[in-house]
């Protein structure tokens, strides 16, 4: 008998394509969101759209979720990647 495993939607994670409906939704560019969910692993879709809601409510949500990404190490500012020389 196995057990079976609580459901989570952690696996859903953003892609292009989600970016593109974050876009549209909270109006800030697909630069700024792709650098700030999109990494290795990508950020859980229900995280991105809480954290564009908070950003929605900034003077600049672009500039505030990218220093949001940079603060926390996420998207493309992660710190797991060591550079070997």
């Amino acid at each position: 008998m196995t057990i079976a495993q609580p459901r989570t939607t952690r696996h859903h994670r953003v892609d292009e394509r989600f970016l593109e409906l974050l876009e549209q939704d909270f109006g800030i560019p697909e630069f700024a969101l792709s650098h700030a969910f999109m990494g290795v692993p990508a950020e859980p879709k229900k995280s991105a759209i809480a954290l564009c809601e908070w950003a929605s409510r900034a003077d600049d949500p672009a500039r505030a979720l990218l220093a949001w990404a940079r603060k926390n190490g996420r998207g493309t500012f992660r710190l797991d990647v060591t550079d070997e020389e």
